[in-house]
């Protein structure tokens, strides 16, 4: 299972806002906010795919192996 609440985290503070994150992955600002606050347990699958690429890019290899729970 994937941590999704650290890999918005993660990306807010790595890289970008997640108003900034949103518009580039095609998804809403609200969607990334719930999702950073637990709200949300798992985001849309598309979604899902694109914030593992761009965590993996922006983040590194170590976070993103942390974030297996």
């Amino acid at each position: 299972m994937i941590d999704w609440m650290q890999l918005v985290n993660n990306l807010r503070h790595d890289y970008k806002s997640l108003a900034t994150i949103a518009r580039e992955l095609g998804s809403t600002e609200r969607h990334l906010n719930r999702l950073a606050r637990g709200d949300v347990q798992e985001p849309k699958f598309n979604t899902g795919l694109k914030l593992l690429d761009l965590h993996l890019d922006k983040c590194g290899i170590e976070k993103h192996r942390g974030l297996v729970i």
